[in-house]
C-alpha cells in the first residue's frame, strides 16, 4: 500500500526512515473489577512529539473482557468486547508532549481476567 502525503511527510528525506527514538510500553493486568483498570500507557514526553503506531490487546477470557482506549484525552471506544487478540495500527497519528494513550479494561461480571497490553511508537 503507498504512502499518503501525510505519511511520507513524517519520514527522513534523506534515508526515507521514520524518525525519533522507539516507545514500546508492554504491561499485564490481573483484574476481577467491573471497574475500568489500566493495563498500559504512554504519555509522550515534556519537548518531544509522539507518533502513534499500534495498540495492542489480549485477554485470557475475551467473553468476560471489555477494552477501553483513549488518545491524547479523546475516548475512541468503551465496552468493547473483542474476540481474539487485536493489534491496531494507526498510521500517521501524532500526538503533542503530555499526551496519552492510555488502554483500560474490565471483567464484565468479576471474573478475574488477565489482560496483557501494547503500545508501539516513537519520540522526537
Amino acid at each position: 500500500m503507498a504512502l499518503t502525503d501525510r505519511e511520507t511527510s513524517l519520514l527522513n528525506p534523506e534515508t526515507g526512515l521514520a524518525e525519533g527514538a522507539p516507545v514500546s510500553r508492554l504491561d499485564r493486568l490481573v483484574n476481577s473489577s467491573v471497574l475500568y483498570q489500566e493495563v498500559v500507557s504512554w504519555v509522550v514526553a515534556a519537548g518531544k512529539e509522539g507518533d502513534l503506531h499500534e495498540v495492542s490487546m489480549f485477554s485470557t477470557d475475551f467473553t468476560k473482557t471489555q477494552f477501553r482506549l483513549t488518545i491524547g484525552g479523546v475516548q475512541q471506544w468503551t465496552d468493547v468486547v473483542v474476540g481474539t487478540s487485536l493489534s491496531i495500527p494507526f498510521r500517521a497519528n501524532r500526538l503533542a508532549e503530555s499526551d496519552q494513550v492510555i488502554l483500560e479494561a474490565r471483567s464484565t461480571d468479576g471474573t478475574a481476567v488477565t489482560v496483557d497490553g501494547s503500545i508501539s511508537g516513537a519520540e522526537r
